[in-house]
């Protein structure tokens, strides 16, 4: 249904790794422990910092995917109607 995304709630900096998490239907501690386990054992860290920092900025975050989707976000503004010439004066 969704592509990869983040998430508001469960977040401790960008929400990434929680929607992560959420799309694997893993437990947020669980996805930190591992990427926590990739930085700090093993040598292609720097590349999973990377990667994060490349998902923390381009990835939806899903409660705007399903605001814009099912139309549970702020109305939009509707342009004004020309006056038809009639009018109140």
């Amino acid at each position: 249904m969704y592509g990869f995304y983040k998430l508001r709630r469960n977040r401790l900096l960008t929400g990434t790794l929680a929607g992560l998490a959420d799309k694997f239907k893993w437990d947020v501690w669980l996805v930190r422990a591992i990427f926590l386990a990739i930085v700090l054992l093993t040598k292609i860290a720097w590349l999973a910092m990377i990667l994060y920092g490349v998902a923390s900025i381009y990835l939806p975050i899903k409660e705007e995917v399903d605001a814009e989707r099912y139309g549970t976000g702020p109305r939009k503004r509707k342009d004004a109607e020309k006056a038809n010439g009639g009018g109140f004066f």
